[in-house]
């Protein structure tokens, strides 16, 4: 049965309304957003073609703008559309606590945030004296062979908000779990500077596939 003689319930926006959005496959989710095919394939077929070749849904979180409309039958609208989705999937996952919450909470959401990145980069989560949250930041925007820490930037923001213990965290785009040396020299730097200011690295932490492992600090597993 092709797409045009579904029963109306059967197509994705009333199913969807009728039964809500857990009843859909990922195809038909993606297919509302697209709300359209085009010439030879209706919009559940391309929306299952898109997510195959993208590699999956996690292949298709990754995706970029540009790469989206390098697809057949996704023009400017529909790749937008599609693109803002994804992206408001992911701050929804990461939305976690705030300031005078738990420190580990913002961590866990910044894992789930970089599993789907390409590039390695470095946060820091700043914590008062009684190690709750009260700020993070983004010491550095990777490249693609790694990240380079904005030591000046780190300790002025650390300083700034006063905190008492700092907390590091950068990503591994390959999903390896195990420290490099730049990583253990890097944690021992950080050690020596946040010291000299009166403060204490509590961990430096990597997040691969979306899951913590500690260079330093307590496990998180």
């Amino acid at each position: 049965m092709d797409f045009a003689s579904l029963p109306a319930a059967e197509k994705p926006r009333e199913k969807l309304l009728a039964h809500g959005p857990e009843s859909l496959s990922p195809a038909e989710l993606v297919a509302v957003l697209l709300r359209t095919g085009r010439t030879g394939e209706d919009v559940v077929e391309m929306s299952r073609r898109l997510i195959a070749d993208m590699g999956g849904l996690e292949g298709l979180a990754r995706a970029t703008t540009a790469e989206l409309m390098q697809e057949k039958g996704l023009k400017k609208a529909k790749a937008a559309s599609l693109a803002a989705a994804i992206e408001l999937g992911k701050r929804m996952s990461q939305a976690a606590g705030g300031a005078g919450k738990d420190w580990r909470a913002p961590l866990e959401a910044k894992a789930a945030e970089t599993r789907y990145m390409e590039r390695e980069c470095i946060y820091a989560f700043f914590l008062d004296d009684r190690e709750k949250f009260i700020g993070e930041s983004v010491i550095s925007y990777g490249g693609l062979s790694g990240a380079f820490m904005d030591l000046p930037y780190f300790f002025r923001r650390a300083a700034r908000l006063s905190a008492a213990k700092v907390v590091l965290l950068h990503n591994h785009p390959d999903g390896c779990i195990s420290p490099s040396s730049e990583d253990v020299s890097l944690t021992e730097h950080v050690q020596r500077g946040l010291s000299l200011l009166g403060m204490e690295l509590k961990g430096h932490y990597i997040a691969a596939g979306g899951k913590i492992f500690p260079v330093t600090g307590a496990d998180f597993r």
